[in-house]
């Protein structure tokens, strides 16, 4: 077991929390509904308080009073929380805690469509870091870009301060909100060649966007030869590409970039936390690499803001009893997104276990470069050997 001193040095912040008590209430509104939850939590203060820390290499762990680890690998813990399962969400959160301060007098009703959002926020910026590092995975990367940047925004309203995303992305409000078409009406080019010339930051180039364009999207009814034109978010980014003026480089190659996928590429129908769904099959041979280049660039900036929105909160302060600098954190959300911040790109990053039966860290850091780990543990490479070995007898 490490010493205090070793403990003290080797991590890089440290954080506090308390248990919680979550109980569920399954609420059956009619017979052909599917029933939905109120979950109520309450901060158990009377207990000991949980310890968490972070070390290089380790990533965030619970530990001791006298600084071993107790439980490791957190962060892979809840990225192999199953998407949307609250049973399991719950589990987590009664070991570790609430992700914010909640009364420990009485139960706080908790809206669970949003705590479930939060936790696949978390899990798609992890996802999109480990889609850049190493061998990039530009599906993945996409995936998780677009939840990030599209999905509603998200807010938790707790007794004592209120959670939201709303904020975290400006093309997440742009597309919800920004409708406006460029006026034509005075416009000489139009007038000319009935078309409008547009800064492509993707091509590099002026694209002509012509009357057809322009009055099908103008009077909702699309473009000719483009599935899922007429839907509101496609009408907004036609409206972004054509009409709004942007200086911030990272949102216009965002309004660009969108547009000209789902023009050459297919216009998106729903978007799932691992998936993303389309209104006819998608020309993925037309995702040039100008376009790959614009996604990983967009990737990136969406990273930075994820992560900067969630540390906020987070501020430095001198410890007096070991004369060091340290980090004063208020939430275990920020905690989480701190073990994020200290990932070091291109160097970790978070991979499944490829044991479909996996037990133990099914998400496990790795350094980028060791392309050649397959499972979490020695456990889990012999499983998959003896699974193998039992279908080669099989195959006989």
């Amino acid at each position: 077991m490490k010493n205090i001193s070793d403990f003290l040095s080797n991590n890089l912040f440290e954080f506090e929390n308390y248990p919680c008590e979550c109980q569920k209430e399954t609420i059956f509104d009619a017979p052909s509904q599917a029933p939905h939850f109120k979950l109520k939590v309450c901060s158990l203060t009377d207990k000991e308080p949980l310890r968490f820390s972070y070390s290089v290499q380790k990533g965030l762990n619970q530990s001791g009073n006298a600084g071993g680890v107790i439980s490791e690998n957190i962060l892979g813990q809840l990225l192999s929380l199953p998407t949307g399962n609250i049973d399991a969400t719950i589990s987590f959160l009664e070991k570790y805690g609430f992700l914010f301060p909640i009364s420990d007098e009485q139960y706080e009703a908790i809206d669970d469509v949003a705590l479930l959002a939060i936790i696949e926020r978390v899990k798609a910026t992890v996802m999109l870091m480990s889609a850049i590092a190493g061998k990039r995975d530009y599906k993945k990367m996409f995936i998780c870009t677009t939840y990030l940047l599209y999905s509603d925004p998200v807010k938790l309203e707790l007794s004592s301060s209120v959670y939201s995303t709303a904020n975290n992305h400006a093309f997440t409000e742009l597309i919800r909100s920004y409708n406006i078409m460029p006026d034509t009406s005075r416009n000489q080019e139009f007038f000319e060649n009935e078309c409008i010339s547009v800064w492509d930051t993707i091509s590099q180039s002026y694209q002509k966007v012509y009357i057809d364009e322009l009055a099908g999207m103008g009077m909702g009814d699309g473009i000719s030869g483009i599935p899922g034109s007429r839907d509101w978010h496609f009408r907004n980014l036609f409206a972004l590409y054509t009409n709004y003026p942007s200086a911030d480089e990272n949102l216009r190659t965002t309004i660009d970039f969108y547009y000209n996928y789902q023009k050459r590429v297919g216009v998106i129908k729903n978007i799932e936390a691992s998936r993303i769904i389309y209104h006819t099959a998608p020309k993925r041979e037309n995702f040039s690499d100008d376009m790959k280049e614009a996604l990983v660039k967009i990737a990136k900036a969406t990273i930075s803001a994820e992560i900067n929105a969630n540390l906020r909160g987070i501020s430095p302060q001198f410890n007096i009893e070991t004369l060091s600098p340290s980090w004063k954190l208020s939430t275990f959300l920020e905690a989480l997104y701190f073990s994020i911040f200290y990932m070091k790109p291109g160097i970790e990053l978070y991979k499944e276990c490829e044991n479909p039966n996996c037990k133990h860290d099914k998400y496990f850091l790795i350094n980028a470069t060791v392309t050649n780990k397959k499972y979490c543990c020695p456990a889990c490479a012999n499983a998959a050997a003896q699974r193998r070995s039992r279908q080669r007898k099989i195959n006989k």
